[in-house]
């Protein structure tokens, strides 16, 4: 079983996963090489940096309800085209996570990282009336980082004052506990605060929720 999510970091409303796993799923790995010609010495590489990865894959949004596990929640294929155009329009970068899960239950390595939604194709087959087919197109997102230079009093053997640079990267906390909000699910809490929503059997065993299907808005969780 491999899941298909997405969500804006920091909105939870934004967070969805795929009603169906696309049957291929490719990713491209490329560099930024680049082939320059001498005179009298003909064509030499230059091998740089690799480049940012891209994420390729076809997936059907269908019109009836085909889901097996019972902590997905069924949603219309227009729920699901919205928020492609929300991660569009909102000019920030996505989470992107994909869980694999072998039918024995053993996991297998996992993707979760940020990427932009690039372009997606929507198409409607005759015969077909009421699924759609969409084609997406995602690229790895590298973010910038943003120095800060600072000037000390110390001065190097020419008395010239040092300077040095701080690198400032994002930090997130990590909350002791969550508030449902309507919409919720367990499966999806954990996906979302501990980027596993297989481990929505540890919440609700830490919260004594005998039933995974029966959480309220306002309720706050603990989390492991």
């Amino acid at each position: 079983m491999y899941l298909f999510s997405f969500c804006i970091d920091g909105k939870s409303d934004s967070f969805i996963t795929l009603p169906v796993s696309p049957a291929v799923y490719k990713t491209k790995v490329g560099n930024k090489n680049k082939t320059i010609e001498l005179v009298k010495k003909g064509e030499f590489n230059i091998i740089k940096d690799i480049g940012l990865r891209e994420f390729s894959f076809k997936i059907l949004l269908p019109k009836d309800n085909i889901f097996a596990y019972s902590y997905l929640d069924f949603k219309e294929p227009l729920y699901y085209l919205i928020k492609f155009r929300e991660y569009k329009e909102n000019k920030k970068p996505v989470r992107f996570d994909v869980t694999r899960v072998l039918p024995d239950g053993r996991r297998l390595f996992g993707t979760n990282l940020l990427v932009s939604f690039e372009d997606y194709t929507i198409d409607e087959n005759a015969g077909e009336e009421g699924d759609f087919w969409v084609d997406i197109k995602l690229k790895e997102y590298r973010p910038v980082e943003i120095s800060k230079i600072t000037a000390s009093d110390e001065k190097n053997g020419d008395n010239k004052t040092i300077v040095s640079e701080e690198k400032q990267r994002e930090t997130k906390d990590t909350a002791d506990t969550y508030t449902v909000k309507k919409g919720d699910s367990l499966w999806k809490i954990a996906k979302l605060q501990l980027n596993d929503g297989g481990r929505y059997k540890e919440i609700a065993e830490l919260n004594n929720i005998s039933d995974v299907n029966k959480i309220y808005p306002g309720m706050v969780l603990k989390l492991p």
